[in-house]
């Protein structure tokens, strides 16, 4: 079957800009600095249409894996650095007084061989996380451990722990463990 050459449609020229269905132009005009450095455009987020359209269009999920397993690296530097796993010893001594938080009196810490086997499982939780091995499973058990100790000792509260205990919160609730 032969199609007349009035009905085929020519292709583009090289020097004219067309426009996609979403709008966004194409050809030899060049991209904004917004979209090279963010991917997206200012008219991208105008309304709460196109707000909506980006945030559901599809991504590549290599960057959330990558976070995975560096948050997990640093996690699993952090629990014998600044989660104290170096000095236990010093740190919970059967009777030794800590700092409490108001209000958490009652949380006690456990007996240093206890202590122990809870940053062991605070430990394994990172490592597996690190390496999505059992993902949410490792996930809850880095999380219930982390907070237990943040919340036992308020000498060891910083800023960046809070946000590594929520980061790693919303990491279990992810699927990040899929790439």
């Amino acid at each position: 079957m032969a199609v007349s050459a009035g009905s085929a449609r020519a292709p583009p020229r090289s020097d004219q800009v067309q426009k996609d269905k979403a709008g966004h132009t194409s050809g030899p005009s060049k991209a904004s600095h917004m979209r090279k450095l963010l991917g997206f455009e200012w008219t991208d987020v105008s309304s709460w249409g196109r707000l909506v359209t980006l945030l559901n269009r599809p991504t590549d999920p290599a960057s959330l894996a990558v976070f995975r397993f560096l948050f997990g690296l640093l996690m699993v530097l952090d629990i014998p650095q600044e989660r104290g796993l170096s000095s236990l010893d010093r740190r919970y001594l059967d009777g030794l007084e800590v700092c409490r938080f108001p209000l958490l009196d009652a949380l006690q810490p456990l007996p240093l061989d206890w202590m122990y086997l809870v940053y062991t499982i605070m430990f394994l939780g990172a490592l597996g996380m690190m390496l999505g091995l059992c993902y949410r499973i490792s996930c809850v058990l880095f999380l219930l451990p982390y907070w237990y100790v943040f919340l036992l000792d308020k000498t060891s509260w910083n800023n960046h722990s809070y946000l590594y205990g929520l980061l790693a919160f919303q990491l279990t609730f992810m699927d990040a463990n899929h790439y």
